[in-house]
């Protein structure tokens, strides 16, 4: 089996769709010998930032001198992007003995009353196996959907991070603030330290009742401009900075300044939450001093987060698929460019509410193109331009956006690209998918 023949065999299993649930998973692993189980882990989950706080820690381990696994997902341009290895991708080699390996396994386990493994328990066994075999030192792993029924949670961290609560997969996680809250604690184990930067009143009282039952000590992380920092609360206070990104983290009497290379408000957030999780595995017995916390912030890496890809004009790729996500976006590009018109290439795929996260963003275009996804589960261009009007509608402007349609992502990118002057920004948003398709079309 080759890389090409590996995933095609995962692509395969996904007509298994996401089952929840870790009965099967936890039975494939014991015939895997329990690889998760051979090194310590810390998990992150979290409506919006979990990706950039898994980045930012992992990147800090690193620069402290620790053997690091990093699972994220999805990935933007390529599979390998979900299991790294001291911040590089498996090798193809790697990736197509893992799968090699693991599919006698998975057909067994299919005639058993388990029945066959989903594609994302698969990737994750394959992350699993793959630290093992790599000798990690820590891995840091970030939670798929939800936290307390998703596969990546068979592990007892050493750490857990929560990082923000927002109403997203309300279909399989529950309609409010406090039911994902309570999805999303589901990762909290006994004893061990999390960290919550959950701000809604119903998600923070959650997850400290879920804190409280489970004895696991709780920190919280917060903005605040106050000098007085409560026992128990990691503060970030903002600092200059061209990237908007720049921050302040202090706990007690101990603070550190920070430049983080991701840019954007909302880093200051994913940074804090990642140092409070780097300072209670200090306290757990990790070497890992504040100079290694100011390399490995600085030296962070994530694709398709603000990622300026093209000048003249301007193309910057951003993952935002829900409200949260668009909002944060939508006030960080008039603060971090400079640009006369704002062309949005937008696809997005169900259950994600276009109007919600449309709304952020089309105040700010003067162009809007919308694009299906190669995805079953993409929303028509016809449907996310109708969503679009039906806005404006409701929400009138003096000069509203010129609202086109592209057959695919190829057509959307090539008419942006038409449309746009020199001087103008091309933002490339609504779905992970959609950014991965730039450079894959390039």
């Amino acid at each position: 089996m080759d890389f090409t023949e590996a995933v095609r065999y995962i692509e395969s299993l996904s007509i298994q769709g996401w089952r929840l649930g870790n009965a099967r998973f936890e039975a494939f692993l014991a015939r895997l010998n329990h690889p998760h189980l051979k090194y310590p882990c810390v998990h992150i989950t979290g409506t919006n930032g979990k990706g950039s706080t898994t980045a930012l820690l992992s990147s800090i381990l690193r620069a402290a001198g620790y053997r690091v696994g990093t699972y994220t997902s999805p990935h933007v341009f390529d599979i390998r992007e979900r299991i790294l290895i001291d911040g590089e991708p498996i090798s193809k080699d790697l990736f197509a003995e893992g799968i090699a390996s693991m599919r006698p396994l998975i057909e067994r386990l299919s005639d058993t009353e388990h029945g066959l493994l989903t594609e994302f328990e698969i990737k994750t066994a394959l992350a699993f196996w793959a630290f093992e075999r790599a000798g990690v030192d820590i891995a840091v792993l970030e939670v798929g959907l939800g936290g307390r029924m998703d596969a990546t949670n068979v592990i007892v961290p050493e750490v857990s991070v929560i990082v923000s609560i927002g109403l997203d997969h309300t279909d399989r996680l529950g309609p409010t603030h406090r039911d994902i809250a309570y999805e999303k604690a589901g990762i909290i184990k006994p004893g061990r330290p999390v960290v919550s930067g959950a701000s809604h009143p119903e998600a923070v009282a959650m997850i400290e009742r879920v804190a409280q039952a489970q004895g696991a000590p709780l920190y919280h992380v917060r903005c605040t401009a106050s000098p007085v920092r409560a026992p128990g609360t990691f503060v970030y206070t903002p600092l200059p900075s061209p990237t908007d990104s720049a921050v302040r983290v202090g706990c007690g009497e101990w603070e550190i300044a920070l430049q983080p290379f991701l840019i954007g408000d909302y880093q200051r957030h994913n940074t804090a939450c990642a140092v409070a999780a780097a300072v209670l595995l200090r306290e757990r017995g990790y070497a890992v001093p504040d100079s290694a916390i100011e390399r490995g912030v600085s030296a962070a890496r994530l694709p398709g987060r603000l990622q300026i890809v093209a000048e003249s004009p301007r193309v910057v790729l951003d993952g935002a698929h829900n409200p949260d996500a668009a909002a944060a976006l939508a006030k960080a590009l008039p603060r971090l460019f400079k640009y006369r018109r704002l062309l949005l290439v937008f696809g997005m795929l169900a259950p994600h509410e276009p109007s919600d996260t449309l709304a952020h963003l089309l105040p700010l275009a003067e162009v809007a193109i919308f694009t299906p996804l190669p995805n079953p589960r993409a929303h028509a261009a016809e449907t996310l331009l109708q969503r679009a009007q039906a806005w404006l509608e409701a929400h009138p402007r003096r000069n509203p956006p010129a609202l086109l349609t592209a057959s695919d992502p190829s057509q959307a990118f090539q008419r942006a690209r038409e449309l746009a002057d020199q001087d103008d920004l091309i933002l490339v948003t609504g779905s992970f998918y959609l950014v991965g398709a730039w450079r894959d079309l390039q």
